[in-house]
Protein backbone atom coordinates (compact mmCIF):
# COMPACT_ATOMS: atom_id res chain seq x y z
CA UNK A 1 0.00 0.00 0.00
CA UNK A 2 1.52 3.08 -0.78
CA UNK A 3 1.79 6.06 1.16
CA UNK A 4 -0.65 8.54 -0.64
CA UNK A 5 -3.43 5.42 0.02
CA UNK A 6 -2.37 5.31 3.96
CA UNK A 7 -2.58 9.15 3.96
CA UNK A 8 -6.33 9.25 2.78
CA UNK A 9 -7.16 6.15 5.30
CA UNK A 10 -6.13 8.50 8.32
CA UNK A 11 -7.29 11.46 6.93
CA UNK A 12 -10.84 9.89 6.96
CA UNK A 13 -10.53 8.86 10.25
CA UNK A 14 -9.13 11.88 11.66
CA UNK A 15 -12.34 13.91 9.89
CA UNK A 16 -14.63 11.46 11.86
CA UNK A 17 -13.25 11.74 14.94
CA UNK A 18 -12.88 15.27 14.56
CA UNK A 19 -16.28 15.96 14.02
CA UNK A 20 -19.30 15.73 15.65
CA UNK A 21 -18.52 12.22 16.64
CA UNK A 22 -16.59 13.79 19.47
CA UNK A 23 -18.98 15.05 21.55
CA UNK A 24 -21.09 11.54 21.20
CA UNK A 25 -18.14 9.54 22.11
CA UNK A 26 -17.57 11.92 25.25
CA UNK A 27 -20.89 11.00 26.03
CA UNK A 28 -21.73 7.56 25.78
CA UNK A 29 -18.05 6.57 26.55
CA UNK A 30 -16.58 9.09 28.75
CA UNK A 31 -12.83 9.22 29.16
CA UNK A 32 -12.41 5.57 27.82
CA UNK A 33 -12.83 4.48 24.21
CA UNK A 34 -11.81 1.11 24.07
CA UNK A 35 -13.85 -2.39 25.09
CA UNK A 36 -14.11 -3.54 28.56
CA UNK A 37 -13.87 -6.82 30.34
CA UNK A 38 -16.03 -6.90 33.55
CA UNK A 39 -14.53 -8.21 36.68
CA UNK A 40 -17.91 -8.83 38.40
CA UNK A 41 -21.41 -9.13 37.16
CA UNK A 42 -22.33 -5.95 38.73
CA UNK A 43 -19.73 -4.02 36.81
CA UNK A 44 -20.53 -0.45 35.39
CA UNK A 45 -19.32 0.30 31.74
CA UNK A 46 -16.57 2.70 33.20
CA UNK A 47 -15.92 0.30 35.70
CA UNK A 48 -15.05 -2.46 33.37
CA UNK A 49 -12.67 -0.43 30.77
CA UNK A 50 -10.45 0.50 33.46
CA UNK A 51 -10.45 -3.64 34.06
CA UNK A 52 -9.38 -4.06 30.82
CA UNK A 53 -6.59 -1.61 31.07
CA UNK A 54 -5.43 -2.85 34.40
CA UNK A 55 -5.01 -6.88 32.98
CA UNK A 56 -3.22 -5.47 30.10
CA UNK A 57 -0.79 -3.80 32.10
CA UNK A 58 -0.48 -7.16 34.35
CA UNK A 59 0.99 -9.27 31.44
CA UNK A 60 4.01 -6.02 31.72
CA UNK A 61 6.85 -5.58 33.59
CA UNK A 62 5.79 -1.64 34.08
CA UNK A 63 8.16 0.43 36.83
CA UNK A 64 8.71 3.91 37.65
CA UNK A 65 10.78 5.31 34.43
CA UNK A 66 9.37 2.94 32.00
CA UNK A 67 8.76 4.43 28.54
CA UNK A 68 5.34 3.78 27.04
CA UNK A 69 3.91 4.54 23.81
CA UNK A 70 -0.01 4.36 23.67
CA UNK A 71 -0.74 4.26 19.47
CA UNK A 72 -4.49 5.95 19.09
CA UNK A 73 -4.09 7.35 23.15
CA UNK A 74 -7.96 8.73 22.83
CA UNK A 75 -8.90 11.15 25.38
CA UNK A 76 -6.13 9.58 27.51
CA UNK A 77 -7.43 7.82 30.02
CA UNK A 78 -4.98 4.35 29.79
CA UNK A 79 -2.10 6.86 29.40
CA UNK A 80 -2.93 8.25 32.60
CA UNK A 81 -3.55 4.95 34.17
CA UNK A 82 -0.16 3.49 33.56
CA UNK A 83 1.19 6.74 34.86
CA UNK A 84 -0.25 6.82 37.94
CA UNK A 85 -0.20 3.41 38.96
CA UNK A 86 3.17 2.68 37.73
CA UNK A 87 5.29 5.70 37.80
CA UNK A 88 5.84 5.05 33.87
CA UNK A 89 5.84 8.33 31.67
CA UNK A 90 3.65 7.89 28.59
CA UNK A 91 3.53 9.35 25.12
CA UNK A 92 0.41 8.93 23.61
CA UNK A 93 0.06 9.49 19.95
CA UNK A 94 -3.18 10.50 18.33
CA UNK A 95 -4.18 11.63 14.89
CA UNK A 96 -7.83 13.29 16.60
CA UNK A 97 -6.62 17.09 17.55
CA UNK A 98 -9.70 17.59 19.54
CA UNK A 99 -9.43 13.95 21.14
CA UNK A 100 -5.69 15.14 22.14
CA UNK A 101 -7.04 18.58 23.45
CA UNK A 102 -9.47 17.00 25.71
CA UNK A 103 -6.84 14.42 26.49
CA UNK A 104 -3.93 17.53 27.86
CA UNK A 105 -6.68 19.25 29.92
CA UNK A 106 -7.62 16.16 31.52
CA UNK A 107 -4.29 15.34 32.10
CA UNK A 108 -3.26 18.61 33.41
CA UNK A 109 -6.58 18.58 35.94
CA UNK A 110 -4.90 14.73 37.24
CA UNK A 111 -1.90 16.45 37.81
CA UNK A 112 0.11 14.23 35.50
CA UNK A 113 1.48 16.33 33.13
CA UNK A 114 4.49 15.91 33.97
CA UNK A 115 4.91 12.12 33.25
CA UNK A 116 1.77 12.13 30.30
CA UNK A 117 2.21 14.09 27.08
CA UNK A 118 0.25 13.75 23.73
CA UNK A 119 1.87 13.96 20.36
CA UNK A 120 -0.53 14.35 16.82
CA UNK A 121 0.48 11.67 14.71
CA UNK A 122 0.20 8.74 12.17
CA UNK A 123 0.81 5.46 13.75
CA UNK A 124 1.73 4.17 10.73
CA UNK A 125 5.11 6.59 10.19
CA UNK A 126 6.10 7.18 13.94
CA UNK A 127 7.47 9.81 14.81
CA UNK A 128 9.93 8.56 16.98
CA UNK A 129 13.86 7.33 16.81
CA UNK A 130 14.95 3.83 16.62
CA UNK A 131 14.76 1.85 20.62
CA UNK A 132 12.89 4.67 22.10
CA UNK A 133 10.26 2.77 24.31
CA UNK A 134 10.03 -0.16 26.87
CA UNK A 135 6.46 -0.82 25.84
CA UNK A 136 4.66 0.02 23.01
CA UNK A 137 0.78 -0.07 24.06
CA UNK A 138 -2.62 0.20 22.19
CA UNK A 139 -6.60 -0.22 22.49
CA UNK A 140 -8.44 -1.12 19.78
CA UNK A 141 -6.71 1.37 17.53
CA UNK A 142 -5.31 -0.37 15.32
CA UNK A 143 -8.71 -1.67 13.07
CA UNK A 144 -8.27 2.07 11.76
CA UNK A 145 -4.63 1.37 10.23
CA UNK A 146 -4.73 0.98 6.51
CA UNK A 147 -1.79 -0.67 6.54
CA UNK A 148 -1.61 -3.04 9.85
CA UNK A 149 2.05 -4.42 9.01
CA UNK A 150 3.68 -1.14 8.63
CA UNK A 151 2.09 -0.22 12.02
CA UNK A 152 3.52 -3.28 13.79
CA UNK A 153 6.91 -2.65 12.15
CA UNK A 154 7.20 0.58 13.40
CA UNK A 155 5.89 -0.47 16.90
CA UNK A 156 8.79 -2.90 16.19
CA UNK A 157 11.58 -0.17 15.29
CA UNK A 158 10.58 1.91 18.25
CA UNK A 159 10.77 -0.58 20.96
CA UNK A 160 13.72 -1.05 22.56
CA UNK A 161 15.66 -4.25 22.64
CA UNK A 162 13.35 -6.96 24.71
CA UNK A 163 10.87 -4.10 24.73
CA UNK A 164 7.07 -5.56 24.28
CA UNK A 165 3.99 -4.51 22.28
CA UNK A 166 0.78 -5.00 24.18
CA UNK A 167 -2.46 -4.56 21.99
CA UNK A 168 -6.04 -5.40 21.47
CA UNK A 169 -7.93 -5.10 18.52
CA UNK A 170 -11.54 -5.19 17.20
CA UNK A 171 -11.36 -8.39 14.48
CA UNK A 172 -12.91 -9.47 11.65
CA UNK A 173 -14.21 -12.94 11.35
CA UNK A 174 -12.10 -14.71 8.80
CA UNK A 175 -15.52 -16.45 7.25
CA UNK A 176 -17.61 -12.82 7.53
CA UNK A 177 -19.15 -12.51 3.51
CA UNK A 178 -18.46 -10.16 1.23
CA UNK A 179 -21.13 -8.19 1.81
CA UNK A 180 -21.03 -8.07 5.76
CA UNK A 181 -17.05 -7.31 5.07
CA UNK A 182 -17.64 -4.38 3.46
CA UNK A 183 -20.41 -3.15 5.31
CA UNK A 184 -17.90 -3.22 8.93
CA UNK A 185 -15.20 -1.59 6.82
CA UNK A 186 -17.15 1.18 5.65
CA UNK A 187 -18.41 1.82 9.29
CA UNK A 188 -14.69 1.44 10.61
CA UNK A 189 -13.95 3.41 7.29
CA UNK A 190 -10.79 1.04 7.36
CA UNK A 191 -9.17 -0.98 3.99
CA UNK A 192 -9.19 -4.31 6.03
CA UNK A 193 -9.53 -5.86 9.16
CA UNK A 194 -7.59 -8.50 10.54
CA UNK A 195 -8.48 -11.94 12.65
CA UNK A 196 -6.03 -13.51 15.47
CA UNK A 197 -4.24 -15.98 12.95
CA UNK A 198 -3.54 -12.82 10.79
CA UNK A 199 -2.47 -10.86 13.52
CA UNK A 200 -0.09 -13.42 14.76
CA UNK A 201 1.20 -14.68 11.22
CA UNK A 202 2.74 -10.78 10.94
CA UNK A 203 4.04 -10.30 14.42
CA UNK A 204 6.20 -13.35 14.07
CA UNK A 205 7.20 -12.10 10.30
CA UNK A 206 8.21 -9.12 12.15
CA UNK A 207 10.45 -10.78 14.90
CA UNK A 208 8.08 -10.38 17.77
CA UNK A 209 8.30 -13.31 20.01
CA UNK A 210 4.22 -14.06 21.40
CA UNK A 211 3.87 -14.40 24.44
CA UNK A 212 0.24 -14.48 24.81
CA UNK A 213 -2.68 -14.08 22.78
CA UNK A 214 -6.54 -14.10 24.46
CA UNK A 215 -9.54 -13.71 22.93
CA UNK A 216 -12.08 -11.55 24.62
CA UNK A 217 -14.74 -11.96 21.64
CA UNK A 218 -17.26 -12.41 24.38
CA UNK A 219 -17.10 -9.20 25.62
CA UNK A 220 -17.81 -7.21 22.49
CA UNK A 221 -21.51 -7.21 22.20
CA UNK A 222 -21.99 -6.00 25.94
CA UNK A 223 -19.46 -3.65 25.66
CA UNK A 224 -21.63 -2.08 23.06
CA UNK A 225 -25.03 -2.59 24.43
CA UNK A 226 -23.83 -0.47 27.10
CA UNK A 227 -22.96 1.98 24.90
CA UNK A 228 -26.49 2.29 23.00
CA UNK A 229 -27.92 2.25 26.09
CA UNK A 230 -26.18 5.61 27.38
CA UNK A 231 -26.50 7.13 23.92
CA UNK A 232 -30.30 6.14 24.28
CA UNK A 233 -29.99 8.24 27.72
CA UNK A 234 -28.90 11.00 26.10
CA UNK A 235 -30.29 11.21 23.03
CA UNK A 236 -32.29 14.27 23.52
CA UNK A 237 -29.22 16.16 24.60
CA UNK A 238 -27.24 14.40 21.89
CA UNK A 239 -29.59 15.30 19.02
CA UNK A 240 -29.86 19.03 20.11
CA UNK A 241 -25.68 19.54 19.32
CA UNK A 242 -25.35 16.92 16.73
CA UNK A 243 -28.58 16.68 15.10
CA UNK A 244 -31.31 13.55 14.65
CA UNK A 245 -29.49 12.28 11.43
CA UNK A 246 -26.20 12.27 13.09
CA UNK A 247 -27.79 10.42 16.13
CA UNK A 248 -29.99 7.83 14.18
CA UNK A 249 -26.77 7.12 12.70
CA UNK A 250 -24.81 6.19 15.69
CA UNK A 251 -27.65 4.02 16.74
CA UNK A 252 -27.75 2.06 13.84
CA UNK A 253 -23.86 1.53 14.06
CA UNK A 254 -24.18 0.44 17.94
CA UNK A 255 -26.65 -1.91 17.01
CA UNK A 256 -24.68 -3.17 13.69
CA UNK A 257 -22.09 -3.85 16.21
CA UNK A 258 -24.24 -5.65 18.56
CA UNK A 259 -25.84 -8.12 16.08
CA UNK A 260 -22.36 -8.81 14.52
CA UNK A 261 -21.03 -9.61 17.77
CA UNK A 262 -24.05 -11.62 18.93
CA UNK A 263 -23.47 -13.51 15.29
CA UNK A 264 -19.45 -14.42 15.97
CA UNK A 265 -18.75 -12.43 13.04
CA UNK A 266 -16.60 -9.15 15.06
CA UNK A 267 -14.39 -10.75 17.36
CA UNK A 268 -12.00 -8.90 20.15
CA UNK A 269 -8.47 -10.11 21.57
CA UNK A 270 -5.12 -9.45 23.35
CA UNK A 271 -1.80 -9.47 21.65
CA UNK A 272 1.14 -8.86 24.12
CA UNK A 273 4.61 -9.80 22.31
CA UNK A 274 7.98 -8.85 22.35
CA UNK A 275 10.58 -7.43 20.32
CA UNK A 276 13.38 -10.33 19.90
CA UNK A 277 16.41 -8.54 19.34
Amino acid sequence: MDKAERERATARVQEFYDGPADTIYRTTWGEDLHLAVRRAEGDTHEEAMRHTSELMASHLRLEKGSEVLDLGSGYGAPARYVASRFGARVTGLNVSSVEIDQARQQTIAAGLDPQVWFDHGDFHDLPYTDDSFDVVWSQDSLMYGADKHRILAEAYRVLNPNGVLAFTDILASRDLPPGERKRLYERVRTPEMWDIETYRRHLIDLGFKIGRVEDWSEHVAWTYTCARDRALEHRPTLEAEVGEAMMQSTLDGLAFWIEMAERGKVGWALFVARRSG
